[in-house]
């Protein structure tokens, strides 16, 4: 794909890494940039798991074959986006009627709305996705509604200092009105080096007292390993870092933290919160960097890490020898990958 672009001259070849940019190429890759398009954070972080990987989903956008087929068990993909839409909405209902910050004078009343929500949602993720075995959806419903009674727990702690203002908050392509929240905005965020970004912030609450902003990555599967030591995760995990800086950008008002909550039973209810202080800072915009000089350059080929194989959706494109074309490329050409790999 790629190496299509260099084809009558210089060659660059995916197996030894070696690459030659023309004139053709460098266009090409100019538009790519993160200065000159924008990327979500979740197509940001497949270049840390592997270039290559980074290539295919995000620039030329490819995507398992999906075979429909009656639903047995809720996957988690499902779950999360039906477990994230009950959250907006009950947000929604609750800001609505002027009932946040929720805390223990209405944690009782909150409840009761959060109940509404789900079994209305619920009814209507049934009529659209027709489960196969009644007794398993009402299982796994069962099992959400319980999980964001949990949550909604934590949120009525939370409620005597932080107040939810915004959620599912969207910023450049995406931001579909009707969809998210209505302060969404259709331009992209664009952060200090000029970096363009877009997505979604599941939730932005504000500190009661001194004004200043929490954005939090609601996650709804299990709490990694060590994820008490991450602030980028070598590049794997950059929403609790750059979605802040987002959020700054664009609504002009100063973010305290970022943080992952994995706001289920499965997760712990666990909150990983970073600080957005200037290292963390520091280590969003050099992942950035890393990834904006692999495009200059064209340092896309595949180097995956030990694990990413085993969860990559292109596994058919690159076949089962990548492992032993890593080892023949020039290792000095993957320093950049590398010293990102290694950040905390």
């Amino acid at each position: 794909m790629v190496a299509r672009w260099a084809r009558g001259e210089r060659r660059w070849s995916l197996h030894d890494g070696t690459i030659a940019l023309t004139p053709h190429t460098t266009a090409a890759l100019a538009g790519r940039r993160l200065t000159a398009r924008s990327y979500s954070a979740s197509a940001l972080q497949r270049f840390s798991a592997c270039p290559y990987q980074f290539v295919l989903a995000a620039f030329y956008r490819l995507q398992p074959l999906e075979q429909p087929e009656s639903l047995q068990r809720m996957d988690p993909l499902t779950r999360g986006s039906l477990f994230h839409e009950i959250q907006a909405a009950f947000l929604g209902r609750l800001r609505d009627v002027g009932s946040l910050p929720v805390t223990a004078d209405n944690e009782a009343a909150a409840h009761r709305v959060l109940d509404e929500v789900v079994s209305a949602l619920a009814a209507t993720a049934r009529d659209e996705l027709a489960p196969a075995v009644e007794r398993v959806w009402h299982d796994e419903i069962t099992a959400i509604r319980r999980d964001l009674h949990g949550w909604l727990d934590y949120l009525a702690r939370a409620g005597a200092e932080w107040t939810p203002r915004l959620f599912e908050w969207a910023f450049g392509a995406g931001s579909v009105p009707g969809e998210r929240d209505p302060a969404s905005v259709l331009d992209d965020a664009i952060v200090e080096g000029g970096f363009r970004l877009r997505g979604a912030v599941d939730l932005i609450e504000e500190h009661r007292q001194l004004g200043m902003l929490r954005v939090t990555d609601h996650k709804t599967g299990r709490r990694p390993e060590r994820i008490d030591r991450v602030i980028t995760g070598g590049g794997a995990v950059l929403q609790p870092v750059l979605y802040p800086m987002v959020v700054e950008a664009v609504l002009g008002k100063r973010a305290a933290q970022g943080r992952l909550f994995y706001c289920t039973s499965t997760g712990g209810f666990y909150e990983h919160a970073i600080a957005l202080n200037d290292s963390a800072k520091a280590a969003g915009l050099e992942a950035l960097r890393v990834i904006d000089r692999a495009i200059e350059t064209g340092m896309l080929a595949a180097a995956p890490t030990d694990e990413a194989c085993g969860r990559c959706d292109f596994r058919a494109v690159c076949g089962p020898d990548v492992a032993r074309r890593v080892r023949r490329k020039p290792q000095d050409r993957l320093a950049d990958l590398a010293a990102l790999r290694s950040q905390p």
